[in-house]
């Protein structure tokens, strides 16, 4: 019998962990759930009781809240995994982020496609939703598009959200299942993918559902976009670094200056146009970012 996990980290946003709550309350044609939240606020702990009183009002499924004492996202990511696979009878673990909820029929239609494509894990887009209207950089830029591509099995997948995986994926990985190096500067999921290929496990893509995500007011500024651009560039190579060995590395490196050179040598040819100006900058800026991750520095977005 089908029984999965959603395990979803949270700090400092109990509305909106009440608002992914409710959403996963009315999924349809969905098998039982066991929702495992790993709270990483030990001074508040806002998100075990918004939890708690759900559940003291007849939450429909069962809860699993508890608190992580030790600060930044793996740990509490490597909880959660820890927490979802000692639930009985569990068969998948999906995960999601607690600004995020779901289409009334996410899980159902994730879980067919899942079983559909025979893969070890299968993701979805996440469709972003502003306050107001988008930043008049969001089309020049990937930071808030929703990832595209074609139904059916797939080479990778890149956001541990909105994704499902069965249980024996996460068995067969040693603990602790993110790399806890990562845990001030982000990429510990793309981290684990490129294991997760590299051992030649399966993964599976379909548009047939979807998750949502809030964006805060913020995060429309262009100045953070920039930073979030830089970050995921920063990231991706520090990623492949600690999975390299002395030859990839070279490559890497060349190949990392050849693709900054490119970007430079191209910026000057999208100054007529401001979209294009956006995102030939947005391409130096990130190729900058994987300089820096080269050096071994990293920008510690999850350092509070």
């Amino acid at each position: 019998m089908t029984h999965v996990a959603i395990a979803v980290p949270t700090f400092r946003r109990p509305d909106q962990l009440r608002t992914l709550l409710t959403s996963l309350a009315a999924q349809m044609d969905a098998p039982p759930m066991t929702i495992v939240i790993a709270d990483n606020d030990r001074q508040r702990s806002e998100g075990v009781a918004t939890a708690e009183a759900m559940a003291a009002a007849g939450y429909i499924h069962a809860i699993d809240a508890f608190v992580v004492e030790t600060p930044g996202l793996c740990h509490a990511r490597n909880a959660l995994v820890d927490h979802a696979l000692a639930v009985r009878g569990v068969t998948h673990v999906a995960m999601l982020d607690d600004d995020q909820w779901v289409a009334p029929d996410w899980l159902a239609r994730l879980l067919a496609s899942h079983r559909a494509y025979g893969a070890d894990m299968t993701g979805a887009p996440v469709r972003y939703q502003f306050d107001g209207p988008p930043p008049h950089w969001n089309d020049a830029l990937f930071v808030f598009q929703a990832e595209r591509r074609d139904d059916g099995p797939t080479d990778m997948l890149f956001s541990l959200t909105s994704a499902i995986a069965d249980r024996a994926l996460w068995d067969s990985t040693p603990a602790p299942w993110f790399d806890t190096r990562l845990n001030q500067i982000g990429g510990e999921d793309l981290d684990l993918y490129t294991r997760w290929a590299a051992a030649g496990r399966r993964f599976g893509w379909t548009n047939t559902t979807e998750v949502f995500e809030s964006v805060p007011a913020d995060r429309t500024s262009l100045r953070w976009a920039w930073r979030r651009v830089w970050r995921v560039g920063n990231t991706d190579t520090i990623v492949a670094w600690n999975r390299a060995g002395a030859a990839r590395r070279g490559v890497l490196v060349l190949r990392t200056l050849a693709m900054t050179g490119a970007a430079l040598l191209l910026w000057p040819l999208s100054a007529l146009s401001t979209q294009r100006r956006l995102t030939a900058t947005g391409r130096v800026i990130r190729q900058f970012g994987r300089i820096a991750g080269l050096t071994g520095h990293g920008f510690k977005e999850y350092g509070g």
